[in-house]
């Protein structure tokens, strides 16, 4: 007898299987009120808001105080801090009182609408789930604004599942793992704060698992949900609710097996070292990355630190961002990629032009060459905390080899004005390129040479090579990474970083999913980097492969002419030889 279809299907947040009765949290519809004021009401109406801004700020205070330690569920929940502090969102607000005469609700949620727009017109998933963040904050302030408590999680039940719309930082934050069992929510992706701190607490999350739900669910029904697969069962039968039981009881033997492999050697069994690094997106998350076993940071972001301001971050407010990711990660290296964020129209201090299309504008190296001071900046204060660890620095967007010596060039250029100044600068800086351009990957040949390292950005790559938007459902199901033009772009990029003597990496999605591995260690990728609790099954799985065999499936499937039928031969063999792994990862048994 097959096993019953879940009753939703959402996106696997956190990995791991959670039972129990639901906390159903109800967001109360909030109405917002608009009218017109007088003008002897403008101040007041400008105090108020002000003052909401206050009153959200103590009540953000008060959770903090109650958050233990300050690991990156602190740090996720401190981002709140600086919406709120934000001038664009509280000057713009004021404006629209003063200026437009509108009452302070309707001012507030007037800016809202305006940035939450910004925000969602940015390629990148990671920026777009930003404009939820301020969409948190402004309920809060909406909510003080209108005399109503602000909802919270203070009142769930030990063990229980939270089902919500939505959930933001502060909700997650009041929380622990012996309190909540598992979070489903509505909408949110895997990039959203949510998950991120859900995966850092331990507690299985679903995420996206579409309308409806929470007029679906009464609480305390019994709901499983499953972290690793997205499948969510509300009112399951009691054969369903004891396999998933058993499931979890493999899930934790599992993952104590996995917990062995942290600090082997990531090296197959016949020799072939791989190094595996971190994807991070704040200091705080290195520590995680550590005790997963990562050997470094493969790809650390810095986009956040310009995002959601009026003005620029200096060099010092830099400076002490890398200083403390290098100190922390010592004496491992980490690689932090320079600015990627062009014409994306969310709010910064560029000044950028609107773009039509920003993936393919103004981004990256592109967007150093014609704003250098912003170049100058960043990479001043990278030199100066290169001394507080092993430094590689990551240039995105390149598709010319004279973009890449315009980097090379400036760097060297700064770096001999910093010592001439006094400043100590290590005398060892890789300096690498992304390759996540058509461009970049066919001239492999002869970007290598002139490079320290390459780093494959397959999200980036695949999109450009097979024009492909994997965000829109009409085309979503053309982005294959087992494309045989994506898998012959990704060979010919390693054999040139092999015959300049450099080492190839990954960073996209690609790098994380057990099924690719045997297919990216033939092809000769040397370092993957990806989310810090995938490390450990995938250097299992590393450990117990040979080289050998992993060659001779990279030599069948290059024979084969279509996505579909790759796929199909890469999993059918990387099934057969780890059964228990792949299910584990894909959320099956």
């Amino acid at each position: 007898m097959s096993a019953p279809e879940p009753t939703r299907s959402g996106l696997p947040a956190s990995p791991g299987i959670a039972i129990g009765p639901a906390y159903v949290l109800r967001r109360e519809r909030m109405v917002i009120p608009e009218r017109r004021i007088e003008a002897d009401e403008v101040d007041g109406e400008a105090e108020r808001l002000e003052a909401a801004f206050a009153t959200t700020r103590g009540q953000l205070d008060e959770i903090r105080a109650g958050i233990e330690g300050t690991g990156l569920v602190g740090d996720v929940f401190d981002a709140q801090f600086l919406f709120l502090e934000d001038p664009t969102l509280r000057e713009h607000s004021a404006q629209n009182v003063r200026v437009l005469g509108l009452n302070a609700e309707w001012a507030l949620q007037r800016e809202l609408r305006r940035v939450q727009a910004l925000f969602e017109g940015v390629a990148d998933a990671y920026m777009r789930e930003r404009a939820a963040d301020v969409g948190h904050v402004v309920r809060r302030v909406q909510q003080v604004l209108m005399g109503r408590e602000p909802e919270g999680l203070s009142n769930a039940p030990p063990g229980c599942v939270v089902v919500a719309e939505e959930l933001g930082p502060g909700d997650v934050a009041q929380v622990t793992r012996e309190q909540v069992a598992g979070f489903v929510t509505e909408t949110g992706s895997r990039t959203s704060h949510v998950a991120i701190m859900a995966r850092s607490l331990g507690i299985p999350a679903v995420v996206g698992a579409g309308s409806g739900l929470v007029a679906q669910i009464d609480d305390g029904e019994e709901v499983v949900i499953d972290g690793r697969s997205g499948r969510v069962y509300v009112g399951p039968d009691g054969a369903t609710v004891e396999r998933y039981r058993e499931q979890a009881r493999l899930l934790i033997d599992t993952e104590r097996e996995l917990l062995r492999y942290v600090h082997l050697p990531a090296e197959s069994r016949d020799g072939v070292r791989m190094t595996m690094l971190a994807n991070i997106e704040s200091v705080e998350e290195i520590g995680d990355a550590l005790r997963f076993g990562a050997e470094g940071v493969g790809l650390f972001r810095t986009e956040y630190l310009y995002m959601n301001r009026a003005d620029l971050p200096s060099e010092e407010e830099q400076f002490d961002v890398y200083r403390k990711v290098l100190e922390a990660c010592a004496p491992h290296d980490v690689v932090i990629r320079t600015l990627d964020l062009g014409g994306d129209k969310v709010p910064t201090g560029l000044a950028l032009a609107e773009e039509e299309n920003p993936a393919l504008g103004l981004r990256g190296i592109r967007m150093y060459q014609d704003r250098p001071a912003v170049f100058h900046t960043q990479l001043r204060a990278l030199l100066r905390a290169s001394s507080a660890g092993r430094l590689k620095v990551l240039i995105p967007m390149v598709s010319t080899l004279g973009e890449f010596q315009f980097a090379r060039d400036t760097l060297e250029q700064l770096a001999a004005e910093l010592r001439a100044a006094g400043h100590v600068v290590s005398d060892d800086i890789p300096l690498g390129a992304m390759v996540e351009t058509p461009a970049a990957a066919v001239m492999a040949d002869l970007l290598a040479p002139r490079t320290d390292f390459l780093s494959i950005g397959t999200n980036d790559l695949l999109q450009y090579t097979l024009a492909v938007d994997r965000t829109n459902q009409q085309v979503a199901y053309l982005y294959e990474p087992f494309h045989p033009a994506h898998l012959r772009m990704v060979q010919q990029i390693c054999q040139a970083g092999r015959r300049a003597g450099i080492t190839v990496g990954m960073c996209g999605e690609m790098a994380g999913d057990p099924a690719n591995l045997w297919i990216l260690l033939a092809l000769g990728v040397g370092e993957l980097s990806m989310a810090p609790f995938s490390i450990p099954l995938i250097k299992k799985i590393l450990r117990d492969s040979t080289a050998g065999e992993a060659r001779e499936l990279l030599a069948t499937v290059l024979r084969l002419d279509s996505a579909e039928e790759i796929r199909e031969r890469v999993e059918e063999r990387m099934r057969a030889r780890f059964p228990v792994e792949l299910a584990y990862h894909a959320g099956e048994g």
